[in-house]
């Protein structure tokens, strides 16, 4: 059999962080099995999805590495593949044929229930302690006819078999049965005649030839009416798993309130996409009991839909932010370079564009969590700022004012490259009799304002001689 998954988002927002994780599932299940991974637009509502949304996700999917194998265009407008297209709202003639079928089947039926009707119909089996009914009053011809007068179109409801088990198995949570008679016919085809997602999934699915539907377990409630529509149109089922919800650290739904739940939040705030797919991959699956860092190619290697756990996942961003550390230490200077230049610029902080780049990749990535975060702890690199009071107190206290112009003379006098410096630095400290680690504080008090900044030689470097001179200059008035 050819493993072949989806990803099926509806691009009426961004790419959420639990959406990503599904598709990460999904990609990963079709790269283990040399199978196919299709990306499939929900766009049925139409009032909600837009082309920016489209983009989007696409851009996200793009970001983390998830290619897909057929799907949108690279423009988002078009599609590729052989059962395209890839858009629900452009298969709509492809949805009304499978209608036709169960309304000649007799097991779809016009009807005008409201959705008021329909909520109060379900509050009212709640107050009375039963289930809601299963089926809902059928449109006479009569009625129809006069809605239709009235311009008023039917919605049209699948009718749930009456009495027995809907079951199916599912790959993450085992055998599932679920009683018919607790389920209540419903709308396949809404009275402005866009399908809902059951029908119109349930149809895709089958026509795309999809073997796995890998997706939240919020879905798993949705499973049954689904596995019923393929067997009243006599369509091949896929195999199903439900992949465990993500929680916020409070335990409650990921949401907002949490922090960035958008892939293209954690793009912009500075982390790399690797940190990401690694987190990702154990919100719900692991290794083992012991491997946390996995690159993306490993995660093909070893994925398998039977150590997914049945458990809910918690988000940890501090987790996320150790992971992300990671993976920027790991990363290339040239590559960390114009991300880092852009969180600069998104704080107005500005410099051409050039070596001094790479140069400052390589002094700030080796304590870093997320790249955004480099503009404010080291905004002194491109401006002169008021020194922080524990630093200007540091510089004083190791009689700062006072070395102050011979460490200006030293530089002055000294080849500008890291060794050359120090050891320039450790001569004048035996010269001078005075602490090696004191002189050093006094430096970068002087030139930085701060206590703590990357590698002193590597600050005097990035900062140029005439910027230390002048700096030097400006601190040996401090008072």
């Amino acid at each position: 059999m050819t493993v072949r998954t989806r990803f099926a988002p509806s691009p009426t927002g961004t790419l959420h962080i639990g959406g990503a994780r599904t598709a990460l599932f999904s990609w990963l299940y079709a790269r283990r099995h040399g199978g196919k991974f299709i990306l499939r637009m929900e766009d049925t509502d139409l009032a909600r999805s837009t082309q920016e949304s489209v983009d989007q996700v696409l851009r996200d999917l793009r970001w983390l590495g998830l290619d897909w194998d057929e799907g949108p265009a690279a423009d988002g407008r078009g599609s590729v593949g052989p059962v395209g297209p890839y858009f629900q709202s452009r298969r709509l003639d492809t949805y009304a044929g499978y209608l036709e079928q169960l309304k000649a089947k007799g097991l779809a039926y016009p009807c005008f229930d409201s959705k008021a009707e329909v909520e109060a119909e379900r509050e009212a089996a709640i107050a009375e302690g039963r289930a809601p009914t299963g089926s809902f009053e059928e449109a006479t011809p009569a009625q129809l006819e006069a809605m239709r007068a009235q311009g008023v179109k039917p919605a049209w409801r699948f009718r749930i078999p009456d009495g027995g088990l809907t079951e199916f198995e599912d790959l993450v949570h085992g055998h599932m049965r679920f009683e018919n008679r607790l389920m209540a016919d419903f709308v396949i085809v809404r009275s402005d005649g866009m399908p809902t997602y059951n029908f119109a999934a349930t149809i895709d699915d089958s026509l795309m030839e999809i073997s796995h539907v890998i997706r939240g377990d919020d879905h798993l409630s949705n499973t049954p009416r689904q596995v019923c529509l393929y067997r009243a149109l006599g369509l091949k089922e896929p195999a199903f798993a439900h992949i465990p919800m993500i929680l916020g650290p409070d335990k409650q739904r990921l949401s907002k309130r949490h922090g960035a739940t958008a892939v293209g939040e954690y793009e912009t705030g500075g982390f790399l996409p690797e940190a990401l797919i690694n987190y990702l991959a154990l919100l719900g699956w692991s290794l083992d009991d012991k491997t946390t860092l996995i690159s993306a190619q490993e995660l093909v290697e070893a994925f398998s839909l039977e150590r997914v756990t049945k458990h809910a996942a918690v988000f940890d961003p501090v987790k996320l932010a150790w992971m992300n550390g990671h993976y920027v230490r790991q990363a290339g200077d040239g590559r960390l370079a114009p991300l880092i230049r852009a969180q600069f610029l998104r704080a107005g902080l500005e410099r051409p564009d050039g070596p001094w780049w790479t140069k400052l990749a390589h002094a700030l990535k080796e304590k870093v969590r997320s790249l955004a975060e480099l503009p404010e702890e080291n905004a002194f690199f491109f401006r002169r700022q008021e020194a922080a009071p524990e630093a200007r107190e540091k510089f004083l206290r190791a009689s700062g004012a006072v070395y102050a112009p011979r460490l200006a003379a030293l530089l002055q006098g000294a080849e500008f490259e890291e060794t050359v410096l120090e050891a320039a630095l450790r001569g004048f400290c035996a010269d001078e009799g005075v602490k090696f680690k004191d002189m050093v504080a006094v430096l970068r008090c002087a030139v930085s304002g701060q206590t703590v900044t990357p590698g002193l030689f590597e600050t005097l470097v990035l900062l140029g001689r005439e910027e230390c001179l002048a700096r030097l200059t400006l601190a040996g008035g401090w008072a």
